[in-house]
Parts: C-alpha cells; sequence; structure tokens
C-alpha cells in the first residue's frame, strides 16, 4: 500500500511539473539537469509533507483511487502524445543541425567574384532608376515650354492637364533643390494661366467663340473650378456693360463740360451735346447688342451642354455644378439687363429732347422702342420704368410738336395761293414718304378689317417680340437707324395744261346758245394743295409715333382728328367770310354750322386769356390780300374755292383710308365711340361745305334782284290766260348762262369734276326756288290767270334748265310747285297748309293767305293771326 501511494505522489508531482523545453538547445539540457534536481529536492519535500498529511490522504484515498480509474485512459493517451512529440523534436534537432552544416559547406565554397556579380546587379538596378527620375526631371524642366505652346494654341485643357500632372510628378523629387525651384515655377505658371483664361473669358462679353469657350470650360472644369468661373463670367458682363459704357460715351461728350475724369455716367450724360445723342445712342446701343448677343450664345452653349452630358446625376458634383449654372443663368439675365437700361435711360433721358426735330426724335423713340422688344424676348422683362420714362417724354414732346404744326398750318392758310398742286392721278397719301415705314401694316389692316383687342398692352402694342431679334445673327437691329430719306415719286413732271386744265373735251360748253359744262369719265388728278400735303405728311408723322409707342395712342389721334378740324375749320373761315345774303341762306348746313361752332370752341384761341399748357388753342388764320373774294372779274376767286374746298373733301377721302388702323390703334371704347363720332360728323360735312362757298359767288355772279324787280312789274291780276311766258324767266337764263361762260374762264387752270358741278348745280337750284318762291310771294294780289301764268313761267324756266343741268329733277324744284299750288287751295285747306310748311317764310306764307283769301278779310285776318301765334311759338 506503501508502495502504490507513493507512486502516485510521483506522478502527480510529475504532471504539475512538466514543461516542453526547445529540443536541441543548450536550454534543453540545461532545464534536463535542473529538472532532476528539482525533482529530487522536491521528493524530499514532498516526504516531510506526506509524513505530515498521510493521515489526510489515506481518509481520502478512496475517492482519489476513483478518479484515477476514471481517468487511466486519457492518461495513457496523453503519454502517447507526449512520446510522438519527443520522437518529432529530436528529428527536427537533426534537420536543424544538418542545415547548419551545408550552410558552413557553402560560405566555404562561394567565391569573391560572385559575391561582385550580386554587388553589380544591384547597383544596375539602382542606376536605372536613377535614369528614370532624371528622365522626369528633364521632363518636368521642358514644361515651361511645351505650356506656352498649348496656351498659344488656345488648348487651355491640355495645359491645365499638363500643369496638374507635373506638380503632381514633382511631389516624389521635393526633396531636389531643382525640382522645389521648379514646383514653385510650375505654382506661378498655373496662377498665370488661369489668369489667361480669365482674360478669355472676359473677351467672350464681346466677340463669342464658341470653341474658344468650350476650351475654357473644359480649362476650369480639370482646375474643378467650373462654378467659378461661371461667377467669374457674369461679373465679366457686368464689368463689360460699365466700362463700354463709359469709353462710349467719353467718346462724344463735351469735353469743356466734363469738370474731371471721376464724374458719374449720369453726370457725363448730361455734357453730351444734344447734336450728338443719336450717334451716341446708336453707338452705345450696338456694343449692348454686342454683349447681349455673346450672353445669349454663352446661355444656349451651357445649355447644350447640359442636354449633351450623360450620366449627370450620377456624377454628384457635375450634377451640383449644371444646376449652379442653369440657376446663374436664370437670373443673369435680368440683372445684366438691368444694368443695360440703366445706362440707356440716364443718356437719353439726361437729355433735353423738346428742341429735336421730329425726325430725331422718331429715330430716338424707334432705337427705345427696340430696346423695349429686346428686353422683352431677351430675358421676358417688360422694362417698365424705360417704357413709363418713355411715354412721359413723347408725350411731352409730342403735345409741343402738335402745337407748332398747328401754328404751322397757321401761317400756311394765311399764305396759301389755293392752286392746285400737279400730283399723279393715281395719288393717295400711302405714297407720300411719311407712310413708308406704315404703309403694309395700314393696308393690312384696312383689307383684313381686324378687330381691335381691348387687352392691347404697349409691347404687345407695337409688334410681337418673338423672334422678332435674333441673336444668332451678326447684323445689328440698330444698323439701320440713321435717318434714311426716301425719294417719293409723286408729282406729275410731264403735266402740261390739258391734263389739270378745264379744256374742249371736259370742261366746255355744249354749244353758244346751251351752255354748259359736262364732265368724262377720263381720270383726272385730284385737287390739293401744298397745305393739304402737309397735313397728310403731318398724319404720317403722328402714325410713326403711334406705331412705334402704342401706348400714346389715344392722344396722337386726337391730335390727328383736331389736324382735319383745323382744315375744315379754316376752310369755311377764309371762303365763308363774304356776308350770304338771306335768299341764299338755304345753301347752309345746320350740321355743319354745329360741327364748326364745336370746332370754335374746342380748338380755336379766341383770346389770349384762355392759352394753357394743357389746351392746344391755336388762333385763326387771317385773311390776307392774296384772296379776292369780292373781285368779280375772276369770279369771286371761284377757282381758289373750288381748290380749297376739294382738297378739303379729298383729305377726308385720305382719312377715310386710315379709319380701320386708327380704330385698331385705341384700346378703349370710349376713344373708338369717339373716333366713330369724328367721322361720322366732322368728316363727312366736308362735303357740306361746298353748297355754302359755291353758293356765295353764286349769288354775287347772277342778279337775282333785277330778277326779283321784274317779277314784282308782272301783272299778276290778268284776267286771261296767257300763252307766252313773262320776260324775267328769259333774264334769268341769260344770267345763268353767262354765269357758266365765266365760270369757265376762270376756272381754266382747274379741272371741275362731277361733284363740283353737281355742288354748283344745287347752289344754283337753292338760288332759283328762293328767287321764284320770293318773287311770288311779292304778288299782292293774284287772279286765276295769274296763278296760270306763275305755273306757265316756272315751266318753261325748268324746261330750259333741264337741257344744261346735269342734276335731273333739279333739287328744291317740288318747293315752288308746292308753293304755287297753295295759290289754288281753298281757303278752308290754308290752315292746315301753312301749319304743315314751315320751310317758307313767314313772309312768303302770308302772301299765300293774303293772295288766297283776297276777297275774304275775316278769313284773312283769322289766318294771319293764327300764323302769327305760330311764329311766336
Amino acid at each position: 500500500m506503501a508502495e502504490l501511494k507513493q507512486k502516485l505522489k510521483n506522478l502527480l508531482d510529475t504532471k504539475t511539473a512538466v514543461k516542453v523545453p526547445l529540443i536541441g538547445s543548450q536550454r534543453f539540457s540545461d532545464i534536463s539537469s535542473k529538472k532532476s534536481d528539482s525533482l529530487l529536492l522536491k521528493a524530499v519535500n514532498n516526504e516531510k509533507f506526506v509524513e505530515k498529511c498521510d493521515a489526510e490522504l489515506i481518509s481520502n484515498i478512496d475517492q482519489l483511487l476513483q478518479l484515477i480509474l476514471e481517468n487511466q485512459a486519457a492518461c495513457d493517451d496523453e503519454l502517447d502524445k507526449i512520446g510522438m512529440l519527443q520522437n518529432n523534436l529530436k528529428s527536427s534537432l537533426e534537420n536543424c543541425e544538418y542545415a547548419k552544416n551545408c550552410l558552413k559547406l557553402a560560405k566555404r565554397q562561394i567565391t569573391t567574384a560572385g559575391l561582385g556579380l550580386l554587388g553589380n546587379c544591384r547597383k544596375k538596378s539602382l542606376i536605372l532608376d536613377l535614369l528614370n527620375s532624371l528622365n522626369s526631371i528633364k521632363m518636368l524642366l521642358q514644361t515651361e515650354k511645351k505650356l506656352e505652346e498649348l496656351v498659344s494654341q488656345a488648348n487651355y485643357a491640355k495645359g491645365i492637364a499638363l500643369l496638374l500632372e507635373c506638380t503632381q510628378g514633382a511631389s516624389p523629387f521635393k526633396q531636389f533643390t531643382c525640382i522645389a525651384a521648379l514646383s514653385v515655377k510650375l505654382q506661378d505658371a498655373l496662377i498665370m494661366t488661369e489668369e489667361q483664361l480669365d482674360i478669355v473669358l472676359s473677351n467672350m462679353c464681346f466677340n463669342f467663340d464658341n470653341e474658344k469657350y468650350s476650351a475654357v470650360q473644359e480649362a476650369y472644369r480639370r482646375l474643378g473650378k467650373t462654378r467659378i468661373a461661371i461667377d467669374q463670367l457674369h461679373m465679366h458682363y457686368t464689368s463689360a456693360v460699365h466700362s463700354t459704357s463709359f469709353d462710349t460715351i467719353n467718346l462724344f461728350v463735351n469735353t469743356d463740360k466734363v469738370e474731371n475724369n471721376k464724374n458719374s455716367f449720369a453726370l457725363l450724360c448730361q455734357c453730351v451735346p444734344d447734336e450728338q445723342l443719336i450717334p451716341c445712342l446708336i453707338a452705345l446701343s450696338k456694343i449692348f447688342w454686342n454683349i447681349l448677343q455673346s450672353y445669349k450664345k454663352a446661355a444656349d452653349w451651357h445649355r447644350e451642354f447640359k442636354d449633351i452630358s450623360t450620366d449627370s446625376e450620377d456624377d454628384i458634383e457635375e450634377y451640383v455644378n449644371q444646376e449652379y449654372i442653369s440657376k446663374k443663368f436664370e437670373i443673369g439675365p435680368t440683372r445684366l439687363w438691368g444694368d443695360i437700361i440703366t445706362k440707356i435711360s440716364n443718356l437719353v433721358f439726361n437729355s433735353n429732347m423738346t428742341k429735336f426735330k421730329f425726325d430725331d426724335f422718331l429715330q430716338v423713340l424707334s432705337i427705345l422702342n427696340k430696346h423695349i422688344k429686346i428686353g422683352e424676348e431677351f430675358c421676358n422683362s417688360k422694362s417698365e420704368q424705360l417704357q413709363n420714362d418713355t411715354k412721359k417724354s413723347c408725350i411731352s414732346y409730342f403735345h409741343t410738336y402738335h402745337k407748332n404744326c398747328l401754328d404751322e398750318l397757321t401761317i400756311f392758310f394765311e399764305n396759301e395761293s389755293w392752286t392746285p398742286c400737279p400730283v399723279k392721278r393715281e395719288f393717295n397719301l400711302f405714297q407720300l414718304q411719311e407712310y413708308r415705314t406704315i404703309k403694309n401694316h395700314i393696308q393690312k389692316t384696312d383689307s383684313s378689317r381686324l378687330t381691335h383687342s381691348r387687352n392691347s398692352s404697349m409691347d404687345s402694342s407695337s409688334i410681337s417680340t418673338s423672334e422678332y431679334f435674333h441673336f444668332t445673327s451678326d447684323k445689328s437691329p440698330f444698323d439701320n437707324d440713321l435717318n434714311t430719306t426716301y425719294c417719293e415719286d409723286i408729282l406729275d413732271t410731264e403735266m402740261d395744261g390739258n391734263s389739270v386744265c378745264s379744256d374742249d373735251t371736259n370742261n366746255s360748253y355744249e354749244d353758244t346758245d346751251n351752255d354748259n359744262i359736262t364732265t368724262d369719265n377720263y381720270e383726272r388728278p385730284p385737287l390739293l394743295t401744298n397745305t393739304t400735303l402737309t397735313v397728310m405728311r403731318h398724319c404720317g408723322k403722328y402714325l410713326k409715333i403711334c406705331n412705334i409707342l402704342k401706348s400714346i395712342s389715344e392722344d396722337v389721334v386726337t391730335c390727328l382728328c383736331q389736324l382735319f378740324e383745323y382744315y375744315l375749320y379754316s376752310v369755311h373761315l377764309l371762303f365763308t367770310s363774304d356776308i350770304l345774303p338771306q335768299i341764299c341762306s338755304g345753301v347752309n348746313s345746320v350740321k355743319l354750322q354745329s360741327v364748326i361752332t364745336r370746332i370754335c370752341n374746342t380748338l380755336i384761341q379766341c383770346n389770349h386769356e384762355n392759352e394753357t399748357n394743357q389746351d392746344p388753342f391755336i388762333r385763326e388764320p387771317v385773311t390776307l390780300h392774296m384772296l379776292s373774294l369780292s373781285d368779280a372779274n375772276n369770279l369771286y376767286s371761284i377757282s381758289e374755292r373750288i381748290v380749297a374746298v376739294e382738297s378739303l373733301v379729298f383729305l377726308g377721302e385720305q382719312y377715310k383710308l386710315l379709319h380701320s388702323y386708327l380704330n385698331t390703334l385705341l384700346t378703349s371704347d370710349t376713344s373708338s365711340y369717339s373716333l366713330q363720332q369724328f367721322f361720322n360728323q366732322t368728316v363727312a360735312v366736308a362735303v357740306d361745305l361746298r353748297k355754302p362757298v359755291y353758293g356765295r359767288v353764286i349769288c354775287k355772279s347772277i342778279d337775282y334782284n333785277q330778277v326779283l324787280g321784274m317779277m314784282t312789274k308782272v301783272n299778276w291780276e290778268v284776267k286771261d290766260i296767257m300763252c307766252e311766258h313773262s320776260g324775267y324767266v328769259d333774264y334769268f337764263l341769260q344770267e345763268l348762262r353767262a354765269f357758266f361762260k365765266t365760270l369757265k374762264t376762270s376756272t381754266s387752270n382747274i379741272y371741275l369734276n362731277e361733284q363740283v358741278l353737281n355742288s354748283i348745280w344745287e347752289a344754283i337750284a337753292v338760288l332759283v326756288s328762293s328767287v321764284f318762291i320770293e318773287g311770288f310771294s311779292l304778288a299782292k294780289k293774284c287772279s286765276n290767270a295769274g296763278r296760270a301764268l306763275m305755273q306757265l313761267d316756272f315751266t318753261q324756266f325748268m324746261s330750259q334748265i333741264n337741257s344744261i343741268c346735269p342734276i335731273n329733277p333739279l333739287p328744291h324744284k317740288e318747293l315752288v310747285e308746292v308753293y304755287i299750288k297753295a295759290y289754288y287751295l281753298p281757303e278752308t285747306s290754308l290752315e292746315t297748309w301753312t301749319r304743315d310748311h314751315q320751310e317758307y317764310t313767314h313772309k312768303q306764307l302770308l302772301a299765300v293767305i293774303n293772295c288766297v283769301c283776297q276777297n275774304n278779310k275775316r278769313s284773312r285776318q283769322k289766318l294771319t293771326n293764327l300764323l302769327e301765334e305760330s311764329l311766336q311759338r
């Protein structure tokens, strides 16, 4: 039992103390020896411990034995593994000793030459690396020259790529002094290249080049400064507007007025002479057009670049850059246009345009209107401030100009010779140069009868701006903004005396006994004067303003109507100033007189105290000595009268050609109604001026008083019916023949058209009816045979008149016939007749009452009283 305990203790001690040393080492041997000593020492110690703990072990031996039996198999396995490990360690030790012996043998066998060869191989490798480094350094040193070549060829992208590549390539060689200096030089070259890129970018503001701009943008993209480039571009455009405006203005300023070179732009504009404003404005506009055109091309380039770029959303940085650029080009045009329009406004509205000639002012207005349209197309800007300033300036100038035109017409009327202007047969106002630019608009409007839109604004006012200006075109819209005078072919240079004068074919008597002036169907030139042409030219100028700036169209159309009103009023004033006998009052027109009164109250300046800046009152023209309205030798200036009235009628016809176009210029129903009233009332009554003007000549030329005197001597109380007419009839017809004979002589320089002759005959008809009625009313008593004589005289007269009068029946003939028939009425019907025929005078009605009731004093008194009461009412 004691022997078993001893073995167990030894086994336990062995398991707790086993450590595997490195086989084959010195430590392994030392450990082995030390292990033996340790085990021996431990055994002695254990012996003492055993003696002390025997009792404890013996008490637990049973449990311990059971544990040993349970782990016996595992213990055997571990012992086997330990054996195998010892064998492996022994084998490894043998291999190590073998390798060590081989190395010793190799050391003895390798020679010094072999080791030298290995050293040379290493040196070769080092030299090759050095050669590559030297080549890289050489390439870096040649970068500057190559960079200059690339920049000179505008190949900025490759230049930037080369710089970046060289900068990166120089990093490994920074320890070398030359490379360190080269790195600094490369950095300076990069800065200079960016400056060169900025210069090229600034040049794009005036002369956009698609290839250069593409190269610049690619270079900035390689630098990673795409957004910075766009910011710089917009800054350059702003700077270009500022610098070029100053440079341009300085070319035109009056140096005597410039105090120093640091004046603001507005102050410099005030130093531009008025005569230099238009050339300066055109020059500035062309420069601004180039800038806008370049900006538009740059925006289009970026738009196309964005469209063709692929997978931009996958590249976040590129996507952000493109969005940034798009935003810049959304707000950039408005800001750029604001700067440009400010410069234009400062130049134009700091000058005194009130003294400008009309064509010069119209040219300035046209340029401003083009700017407004360009702004709308460029950035959808209405340029409200420019429109308002332009409208305000235009209204001020136009009203002053209109007042001057009316004053000019006054002088024309006072000095007009009223001789026909020799124009061609087909002449109309569209052949005047003032209508050349707006002729197509007027005729298109008139032919198509376009309905006017009430919501039209100023700039849709003018012309639709869509595709009006082409920013891709090399031609500037301001290239033609110079005063251009067009040749107009309106005068008949081959005109002879037979062209407008009366001759045997168109203005002659049919025979000596039956004097009559007839007309033919041959087209003749219209009768008009220099004053008529002047008015039409003024109208054309007024319409030019409307065509450019429709926002003031209502003011312009009103003034245009005033030109015709003043012409009508002046002709009426000058040629109806001689007194018209009461017997010829029938030639007057109530409608005409109403229009003349209205014009006088609204337009004519009766006294200087009424003149204000707002009211365009003008003075009446004064009749000068050249008009001999009382000279019977020239038939009381019948030729001048005809030319004056017919020129007015012709002017009215020309106004009618403008009616549809004028209606499209108006923006309110009230204005359109006023225009319609102008044509229905004022223009329409122009033809009514013929009878009062021509009637005055007829009343003076025909001795109707002698006819009335002869009629008073006729015995209207004859008892027998007469078969011969009275002598005054022949005398009256003789006076008419004499009048037409004189008319032919006096109008030998003009052509009398059908309307003129009809108007003359209508005036004669008024005189004839008035003379016959007045003459018959002079009869105090009248028999039945006398009444028959009245009928005979008038019938005979009419039979002679009808053979020479182109109008059949003669106007107002029924007035005489009705008046004669009244003498046949019974007394009972006379009251109703007098009440129904108030067109006769009180005296004429009373004469009928006296003759019909000559034998019935009571009825005569009653009817007379009734007539007096109706007259009072």
